[in-house]
């Protein structure tokens, strides 16, 4: 019996019985830093992770696993067999996940406990990849509108949904890279997913249509991306328009540029704590841009 990525089975009394059985191999394999396999019988321990370059756990997090370890209400849980680590240098790792946030920490966790992650630490061949939606334009429009797809791992079976609403006959170019539809009825502002044999797209803030408009408020990319207080950040997405308000973090630019829907730049402001990262975030009118790993920025120094 050999187990991946498993979390605590049981009682001691299961694992005795277990245990009991003449086994030929009784392993259970583990990506060192994988917290899944940590529930439920030291889940705290992960609150010291991860090591250099990161991310460290911040206080959010180390309340949100605290909040979690209780759920075990005094019970004890342990695991049959051998316990066989893999990852142990902390050698495989989403490297674009590294900074002390919340939004990285528990993208980690993600990346650590992917099905990819383990096929590639047991050295199993590669895999096809599901596809990814990158972005997609136009952002916004009424139903039946013509809305271009661009990404990767398209197929010619690929399906779309916007929100829970799927498209009639897709049409996918030759280079799997891109999908033209027309927007089926719906309303408010939904992912656009493709699915195929091999899975569905992960939902991304690029990926967001806006039935009527106007058109979603995203940060995908900020440049550079550390810097001290007043240095200019290139900022790019969706959305955007004149007047546009940005926040690093809870205090605002004093200098905002606007430069197309797409682009903005914006002087990083005096904060309280320089040693930090943070998001960036654009306001148009009521609509604020969600935050994610795209939009950190990592303040220096003053």
């Amino acid at each position: 019996m050999i187990t991946y990525a498993a979390p605590t089975a049981g009682g001691q009394s299961f694992v005795d019985y277990v245990n009991s059985v003449p086994w030929v191999i009784d392993e259970r394999q583990n990506n060192a830093y994988d917290l899944v396999p940590h529930a439920w019988a030291d889940l705290d321990t992960t609150t010291g992770w991860y090591p250099s370059p990161g991310p460290q756990a911040t206080d959010e997090v180390k309340v949100l696993i605290g909040t979690i370890s209780k759920r075990t209400k005094g019970n004890v849980y342990v695991q049959p067999g051998t316990l066989c680590l893999m990852n142990t240098g902390y050698t495989s790792l989403a490297k674009n996940l590294v900074n002390k946030t919340t939004q990285d920490f528990l993208g980690q966790v993600a990346f650590q406990h992917a099905n990819s992650t383990y096929l590639d630490l047991v050295g199993a061949p590669p895999v096809p990849s599901p596809p990814v939606v990158t972005d997609m334009t136009p952002t916004f429009g009424a139903p039946g509108a013509t809305v271009t797809i661009n990404g990767t791992g398209f197929s010619p079976d690929s399906m779309v949904d916007f929100g829970h609403f799927a498209c009639t006959k897709p049409t996918v170019d030759p280079s799997g890279r891109k999908i033209t539809v027309r927007a089926p009825d719906g309303t408010g502002v939904v992912h656009v997913r493709v699915t195929n044999t091999l899975g569905t797209s992960p939902a991304v803030a690029m990926s967001q249509f806006a039935y009527g408009g106007p058109a979603p408020v995203v940060v995908s990319a900020v440049s550079p991306t550390s810097g001290k207080v007043g240095t200019p950040v290139t900022i790019n997405g969706s959305g955007f328009a004149n007047g546009a308000t940005v926040h690093f973090k809870d205090k605002a630019s004093g200098s905002v540029k606007f430069i197309s829907t797409g682009q903005l730049t914006a002087t990083a402001p005096d904060l309280f704590d320089v040693q930090q990262t943070v998001n960036i975030t654009v306001t148009i009118g009521k609509a604020t841009s969600p935050t994610s790993p795209d939009d950190e920025f990592t303040y220096t120094g003053r």
